[in-house]
């Protein structure tokens, strides 16, 4: 079985960039995920609730393994809150407001992935 990448993954692994594709992957497949869907739709759909629950689970999981020096590079990414978010869902799941992660979707995913974007595009000039 093949496994969707909208982009191929950097090597090695370990590194600050991998970890920020891993980010930008997730959100680029959240917001796909996401497109021209509502509060209700999205609330009935057990699949999409949780795909965009592993996936910022994901995002949350990269964040927390982005260096110190990195994360200082990238103010416009709240990566504290976004490792919250992540240890919410992988230890809370029963008490996810769902109502929060519709919101995080639809406000906080594309300037993360412009964030994302606009600090790689000047890392790869």
């Amino acid at each position: 079985m093949r496994v969707l990448s909208i982009m191929p993954k950097p090597a090695p692994k370990n590194t600050d960039d991998a970890y920020l594709h891993d980010m930008l992957e997730a959100a680029r497949l959240i917001r796909i995920y996401m497109r021209k869907v509502n509060f209700e739709e999205f609330w009935h759909d057990n699949e999409k609730r949780d795909a965009v629950a592993l996936r910022l689970s994901v995002i949350g999981e990269a964040a927390s393994r982005v260096s110190p020096g990195t994360q200082k590079a990238l103010p416009a990414i709240p990566f504290k809150q976004i490792r919250g978010l992540r240890n919410r869902i992988a230890h809370d799941y029963g008490a996810i407001d769902f109502k929060i992660v519709w919101e995080v979707t639809q406000k906080e995913i594309g300037p993360l992935i412009a964030a994302i974007e606009v600090y790689i595009g000047k890392k790869s000039r």
